[in-house]
């Protein structure tokens, strides 16, 4: 089979590339790319490539290239476009020939063929010239989530340039690819340092030129270091304790990186304190990539006469991870109360400028009766938008309801709400649909994997099938993704278009990365709406 699904596990662009059906059966039309002509010509140790638009598309062992009528020669279907051929279906070869002579090069599919006339001659047009520059540059060092851009240059004095081919050279596997005309072209691949394995593992990017008449050039470039982002979550804390006593706040540390970036890694943490920010404590902890570990920090809380409650904040050379605790004042009667939030409700889905309401339960599980302003704070850059003051007797529990009024956006946002106070925090994530739909009522999907082909041996394609359903009242179009791993990597997708109450099997699938010990992983399948999930094993290939 093809694989599509692998590259476009390594690279971004890929996506875009459409697909056909392979190996069907029937007769195959087989149409020249380039060389466009049946005659052409190349210097002696010129590169030149060869290109048929096959429909339907092939696999790449079922193109027969020959040279001269001999199955061997100058010319072999190697990388990139042995996998190019997987991808797009196109019969594609390359190779040079070192002597002047006139030569034959043929391919065959399925009994139909299509074939060149190749002169070798010092008088054919040089090759096409190409220069590849890398932003951030070798020299650089960045995260997994930083982008990358790639520009190649490409010139041709004949003005025939044709296609741009992208290449990483980790496993010398095809990336993508743009048409050229002309003289001149400016190509740029933008990725991120995370879908850039090939520069994490140090190999270089790879730009192949193809002219019209067949000539053929390439560059490449290294690109930038690739470190882990180191990502950190509080997960507890000793608060509240009394003034003087040693404050302890513990999180989870790991750095985030490909599934391909498998080192262990130093992760140092901070911990910082209060409304005027200060540096207290520090710890560096190894931790696995794709891993994480728990980091204890705390210092010794100042001698203070009155009861406060201050921000706490953990962090590492990329996140931060923040929440309130109480120290106790030295003059406070020995009675403190300590809220809890749990049952946290909403009135979620809303469409956009409606009222959002939230409710949640605040338990005073102290000794002591409590007085807290309690605060909704909402979406990814978070905003307090409601607060309230609130006293609970000691053992005692209150509802609390908070809200606010949604902006009006015009596309469905999803994103989280989470009611905090001086010791506890409660969160949810919430949609608020968009009002660019036909007034008709609004389309909801609600997803349910239905199997997958678990487990399989690392480097096998991996599958999942889910049901999509419009549980809503109006028809639309809705995107549904395939999400994998303990650090959460998008990998399939596809646009379900649906009448309310209709379902639809969706297929989703990737080409899993050859590991060498056995992984056990999550598999999401999920659309703007709702989510499902599977645990799925990989086996290793040792």
């Amino acid at each position: 089979m093809r694989r599509r699904e692998y590259v476009t596990a390594v690279g971004s662009g890929v996506g875009a590339l459409a697909t056909t059906g392979v190996g069907s059966a029937g007769t195959v039309s087989l149409e020249r790319v380039f060389p466009r002509e049946s005659a052409t010509a190349v210097r002696p140790g010129d590169r030149i490539g060869f290109e048929v638009a096959a429909s339907p598309g092939v696999d790449a062992p079922a193109a027969d290239w020959r040279v001269d009528g001999s199955e061997r020669g100058a010319i072999a279907p190697n990388a990139p476009f042995w996998s190019y051929t997987y991808i797009t279906g196109n019969p594609v070869a390359y190779g040079q020939f070192d002597e002047s002579g006139t030569h034959e090069v043929s391919v065959t599919v399925d009994g139909t063929t299509v074939s060149w006339t190749v002169e070798v001659t010092q008088y054919a047009p040089a090759a096409p010239d190409v220069d590849v520059a890398c932003d951030p540059g070798p020299d650089a060092a960045i995260t997994v989530r930083d982008e990358v851009d790639v520009t190649a240059s490409a010139a041709d004095g004949s003005g025939r340039l044709r296609r741009l081919f992208w290449q990483e050279g980790r496993n010398a596997t095809y990336v993508d690819r743009t048409d050229l005309s002309g003289t001149t072209a400016t190509v740029t691949y933008t990725t991120t340092g995370g879908n850039a394995i090939w520069f994490i593992g140090g190999y270089p990017m790879i730009a192949w030129v193809a002219c019209r008449d067949g000539r053929l050039t390439a560059a490449r470039t290294d690109g930038p270091s690739v470190a882990a982002f180191h990502t950190v979550s509080i997960t507890g804390t000793n608060a509240p304790v009394r003034a003087g006593e040693d404050l302890a706040v513990e999180a989870e540390v790991g750095p985030e990186g490909s599934s391909t970036y498998h080192a262990f890694v130093d992760v140092e943490t901070d911990l910082i304190v209060g409304h005027d920010p200060t540096h207290v404590d520090s710890e560096t902890v190894e931790v696995f990539t794709g891993q994480t570990e728990t980091v204890r920090l705390e210092f010794t809380t100042a001698t203070v006469r009155n009861t406060q409650t201050f921000p706490v904040r953990v962090e590492t050379r990329d996140d931060a991870s923040v929440t309130d605790v109480t120290v106790i004042g030295t003059e406070d009667d020995g009675s403190q109360g300590h809220f809890e939030v749990t049952g946290l409700e909403t009135n979620a889905p809303v469409t956009g400028g409606e009222w959002l309401e939230v409710t949640v339960s605040l338990s005073n599980t102290g000794d002591g009766p409590a007085s807290r302003e309690v605060e909704l704070v909402v979406g990814r850059d978070p905003t307090t938008v409601d607060t309230q003051t609130v006293t609970v007797g000691a053992g005692e529990t209150t509802t609390v309801s908070l809200g606010y009024e949604t902006y009006p956006v015009e596309n469905d946002d999803e994103f989280p709400v989470y009611v905090r106070t001086g010791d506890d925090t409660a969160s949810q994530t919430v949609l608020v649909y968009g009002r660019s739909d036909d007034g008709n009522g609004q389309a909801t999907f609600a997803v349910s994997i239905t199997g997958t082909n678990a487990p399989v041996t690392g480097g096998e394609w991996l599958s999942v099938t889910a049901a999509v359903e419009n549980v809503g009242e109006g028809a639309g179009t809705h995107d549904v993704e395939l999400v994998v791993g303990r650090t959460p990597e998008v990998v399939d997708g596809t646009s379900a278009s649906l009448s309310p109450g209709e379902t639809r099997t969706v297929s989703l699938g990737y080409e899993t990365y050859p590991v060498n010990n056995d992984d056990v992983f999550p598999v999401v399948v999920r659309s703007p709406h709702a989510s499902d999930t599977r645990t799925v094993t990989v086996y290793g290939t040792d």
